[in-house]
């Protein structure tokens, strides 16, 4: 009943630490080929297969709910971002390289 109870208020809680940890997993492998390349990527595809076999899964899939790797910014200071979403259809974790720190966006 316990048990129950628990995944019925928190439902999808597997599923969102599984795209935490794949985010490590990418956020690890984009400052590898930035030791390497002296340069982040400029997508997530550029990964494959030197870094990462193949890009690991979000919470959920797809184009639109998979994980996002945002590019912008003048060339001399860019703004790299990865995320995902976590809730639909608001909530989403990110990642700011530049800054080195996480934010959530709802």
């Amino acid at each position: 009943m316990a048990q129950t109870l628990y995944m019925t208020l928190r439902p999808g809680r597997k599923d969102g630490e599984r795209a935490q940890r794949n985010a490590e997993v990418l956020i690890a492998a984009c400052r590898a080929f930035e030791a390497k390349h002296g340069t982040l990527p400029d997508s997530l595809e550029q990964l494959v297969p030197g870094f990462v076999p193949k890009l690991p899964p979000a919470k959920f899939s797809g184009p639109t709910f998979g994980f996002t790797y945002d590019v912008s910014g003048a060339k001399d200071a860019p703004h790299h971002v990865l995320g995902w979403t976590d809730r639909i259809p608001f909530g989403r974790p990110f990642y700011v390289f530049e800054e080195d720190r996480w934010g959530y966006l709802d």
